[in-house]
């Protein structure tokens, strides 16, 4: 890959040169006519332009940018200059990238992933084609406004049930933005006390018992790499504290040891906890939270996302071979509420391809559905009730639960009151508190529900 760097001051070009490994061919230019006869004589990939040169009052840099341009060349330009104008000229006369002079490791690695992201080999087409699956509207807008963060140093959090692939997508991340370290992944609910800490920080010998080497820490393998840290709503606020400052300061002390180890790395946090509700128990630090919730972005239920089922199966269950779906078969796995998620779908996948069967039919559905092993407790609160919890208010939508409920159990025990009572382990007085509302009462609330209802659809 070659680099062109425009600059008439040595050093600013070496600080640029630094940032960059071998496998980039860096050609400099110290004056505004070598530039000028460098950029039509030769082929770069990206062009590094200072905005001032030769000590002239005028900014020759914004004259070399529609050559540039021209040339196909992803043009960045420098400065020391804090002016917006002259920024939005910049821009106007095509150049990709502006930044302030200064700090020149964290813009070039920036600006190279910018770069990368806009070659056709990081575009939106190879999101959605080769790393995340999706026909889901929503979950494709957001995952095109989650592509604009990865080429900077913002910390991401992701949020989501178990089983919607955070881990997968933490690591696409990493791969995504081309960083040249490691993708280095903890889960923090695996360990504790000082278990972690010797996980995150590394240990000396000898520090405590059974520590017979010398341990690299997760923090100092993720150098100029990805730091994922997984389920991090469970880490003690002790942890918390010791990583708070290790991620501001990007040093820290292995346990036992009085030398002082330096890493940069990225953090991104995955957790299926509020987090918000923890900071008000006390249990999370809030100023943990602020430095790692840069950017926030929520990974959607399976049940949320339907249109993505038989896609993912038949990727994951076809290869060269056809797969059928009977339609009753089809309809079960639609209605399901998938509470493991994505996790529970290739699972499901495994068990269907041991089968080697060519047409999946509703007794090979059922036969998964009924002896799955997540927990369907997690999907009790689907998204359609919070919609309408939200539209309605949580007393008025309790009120018509009860509601239906009582009148449910009524019509299953032939209108005999006792019975429904006794079945609904309630007293008597909540039974006919929810049963004795006259039909007009009773109907409006319903009446907005099931428009509401309607809207969503």
């Amino acid at each position: 890959m070659k680099v062109l760097i425009v600059d008439d001051e040595k050093l600013a070009r070496l600080n640029i040169i630094n940032q960059l490994d071998d496998s980039y061919t860096v050609i400099e230019s110290s004056s505004y006519e070598d530039a000028v006869r460098k950029l039509e004589n030769h082929t770069f990939d990206i062009c590094y332009v200072d905005l001032k040169l030769d000590d002239s009052k005028e900014l020759l840099g914004l004259k070399l940018i529609p050559l540039s341009i021209k040339r196909g060349f992803y043009t960045v330009i420098m400065t020391s200059i804090e002016d917006e104008l002259i920024a939005e000229m910049a821009y106007d006369l095509g150049c990709q990238d502006v930044y302030n002079k200064g700090n020149e490791k964290e813009h070039i690695s920036e600006t190279l992933n910018r770069y990368f992201l806009s070659k056709d080999s990081f575009t939106e087409g190879h999101l959605f084609k080769d790393v995340i699956q999706t026909q889901n509207k929503k979950y494709k807008e957001e995952l095109k406004r989650l592509l604009k963060v990865l080429p900077t140093e913002i910390p991401i959090t992701i949020l989501g049930e178990s089983g919607t692939g955070k881990s997968h997508l933490a690591r696409s991340i990493h791969e995504i933005s081309r960083r040249k370290g490691k993708f280095i992944e903890l889960n923090c609910a695996t360990f504790n006390g000082d278990t972690l800490k010797s996980e995150l920080f590394g240990h000396s010998k000898g520090s405590f018992t059974g520590a017979d080497s010398d341990k690299i820490g997760k923090l100092l393998e993720a150098n100029n790499g990805t730091l994922f840290l997984d389920e991090i709503g469970s880490m003690s606020l002790d942890m918390q504290e010791a990583l708070l400052k290790a991620i501001e300061e990007k040093v820290f002390y292995p346990v036992g040891s009085n030398k002082l180890v330096k890493s940069e790395f990225r953090v991104i946090c995955a957790t299926l906890d509020n987090l918000e509700a923890l900071i008000k128990s006390g249990k999370f630090r809030f100023d943990l939270f602020q430095r790692i919730s840069g950017y926030t972005f929520t990974q959607p239920s399976l049940r949320n996302r339907k249109e993505d089922i038989f896609p993912i199966l038949k990727t994951k269950l076809m290869g060269s071979r056809k797969i059928i779906f009977k339609d009753e078969a089809k309809k079960i796995l639609e209605s399901y509420a998938w509470p493991g998620n994505i996790r529970e779908l290739l699972r499901f996948a495994e068990v269907i391809s041991l089968n080697n069967a060519g047409v999946i039919k509703t007794e090979d559905v059922l036969e998964f559905t009924k002896s799955s092993t997540f927990k369907r407790e997690k999907a009790l609160l689907t998204d359609d009730h919070y919609d309408i919890i939200k539209k309605v208010g949580l007393k008025e939508f309790m009120e018509l639960f009860s509601r239906e409920v009582v009148k449910k159990s009524l019509e299953e025990n032939d209108n005999k009151a006792r019975q429904a009572i006794a079945e609904l382990q309630i007293s008597s007085g909540t039974f006919y508190k929810y049963h004795e509302k006259n039909e007009q009462e009773f109907l409006r609330p319903l009446n907005k529900t099931m428009e509401y209802a309607h809207e969503l659809q």
